[in-house]
């Protein structure tokens, strides 16, 4: 886990790397990551923290649609940045399996919402939303279907400076068919930042 403690970032899952920042290195779980206000930089780079694949829990070949994952987070620090432009990017990868045994037409369909979000002084807020769509029409005794499917976004924020967790959610938004399994797997989440102002 993440958080601001005492002007610095402070991370769990970083405690051997952050030592060297710890004033107290007795106090592990307290350890900076890195520096609040650190030197001020043109251009900033920040890689996203604690990935999570989301597995859907299917339940008679239907899915929950109450579902909704975390799928990865960055905190990016844009105090020293003059009008800050914040660039995000996004990428995964969406399988799914489907199968069907009637001999009619059936249809295979698959909607599910991706949603980045910004949380800024305990503020959140949906910056914005993409919708993966996916539809099959198969006629056949029996049939089985496999997909895998790269899904990759960018988005351009224009921030206040200040420290903002940025972070990438996703649910099921529609479902027909029966399907054995669904996940979006190796999310990755990274940020960009510039000051546009003049020198």
């Amino acid at each position: 886990m993440a958080y601001i403690k005492n002007g610095c970032y402070c991370a769990d899952d970083y405690r051997e790397e952050a030592k060297e920042y710890c004033p107290d290195k007795d106090k592990e779980k307290d350890c900076c990551f890195a520096p609040k206000h650190p030197q001020t930089k043109k251009i900033l780079l920040e890689c996203g923290f604690n990935p999570q694949d989301a597995i859907f829990d299917l339940e008679e070949c239907r899915c929950k649609h109450y579902e909704e994952f975390v799928l990865d987070k960055v905190l990016v620090d844009t105090t020293c940045l003059c009008r800050p432009q914040v660039k995000l990017e996004f990428s995964s990868l969406v399988f799914f399996e489907a199968e069907g045994k009637c001999g009619c037409v059936q249809e295979i369909e698959l909607e599910l919402l991706f949603e980045l979000e910004r949380i800024c002084g305990g503020h959140k807020e949906t910056l914005q939303t993409w919708l993966y769509e996916r539809e099959f029409e198969v006629k056949s005794e029996k049939f089985e279907v496999e997909f895998s499917d790269p899904f990759t976004v960018t988005f351009c924020d224009r921030a206040c400076p200040g420290c903002c967790e940025y972070r990438m959610t996703v649910k099921v938004k529609k479902f027909e068919g029966e399907f054995e399994a669904l996940r979006v797997t190796k999310p990755d989440l990274s940020a960009l930042a510039q000051g546009i102002c003049g020198d």
